[in-house]
C-alpha cells in the first residue's frame, strides 16, 4: 500500500515540474516575440527618422486628437505608438536655441510616432527640452499634461494635441517620459 502513494506523489511532482516547464517555456517564447515586435517596430521607425537610437515606450494602440476652437477634434491618426530616443547632436546644458532654429533644423533629442492605420501618413512629434531653449522664447516652449484621459502635448508650433491611450498604465508611463523630456 505504501508504494501506492509513493507513485501517486511522484506522478503529482512529475505533473507539477512538467507544468512548470510549460510555463517557463511559455514565458520565453512570450519574451521571444517581445523582442521581434520591438526590433520590427525599431526598424520601421529607422525608415522614417534614420536618427533613432533606442525605443522608449511602445504601446499597442493611440488616438490622435488636436485642440482647436475650444474643442478637441479627432484627427485621423491611429495605431500603435512609440517614443524613442534619437541620435541627434550631444547638446549640453549651455547649448540653447531659439523655437525658429528649432522648427527650421533637427535638434530633438526625442521623438514620438503613430504608426497610422487609417492612412499611409503617420503622426510624428520632435521633443526638445525647455532647458534648451533661448530666454526669450521660455513661455514658447513645449507643454505636456495628463487629463480627462489624454496625454496633452503642445508642441514648438504651438499646437496642442491629445494623445488617448487604451492602456490607462501606458498613458501614465508615456505621459511621465514626456514631462521628463520636456522639462529637463
Amino acid at each position: 500500500m505504501p508504494s501506492e502513494v509513493t507513485k501517486t506523489e511522484v506522478e503529482r511532482d512529475d505533473e507539477q515540474e512538467e507544468d512548470e516547464n510549460n510555463i517557463q517555456e511559455q514565458e520565453q517564447e512570450q519574451q521571444t516575440l517581445e523582442i521581434y515586435r520591438k526590433a520590427l517596430t525599431f526598424n520601421v521607425i529607422a525608415k522614417y527618422d534614420p536618427l533613432i537610437n533606442q525605443l522608449i515606450h511602445l504601446s499597442s494602440y493611440c488616438v490622435v486628437y488636436k485642440y482647436e476652437e475650444n474643442d478637441w477634434n479627432k484627427l485621423d491618426y491611429q495605431g500603435p505608438i512609440a517614443f524613442y530616443s534619437r541620435s541627434a547632436a550631444e547638446l549640453s546644458e549651455a547649448t540653447k536655441f531659439s523655437v525658429e532654429q528649432v522648427l527650421k533644423q533637427d535638434h530633438y533629442k526625442y521623438g514620438l510616432i503613430i504608426l497610422n492605420r487609417a492612412k499611409p501618413e503617420n503622426f510624428t512629434i520632435g521633443f526638445l527640452g525647455n532647458d534648451n531653449l533661448i530666454a526669450e522664447d521660455a513661455g514658447k516652449g513645449m507643454f505636456v499634461e495628463s487629463k480627462e484621459k489624454l496625454v496633452i502635448v503642445r508642441d514648438f508650433k504651438g499646437d496642442t494635441f491629445g494623445l488617448w491611450l487604451f492602456d490607462p498604465q501606458d498613458r501614465e508611463y508615456l505621459y511621465k517620459f514626456l514631462k521628463y523630456c520636456v522639462d529637463n
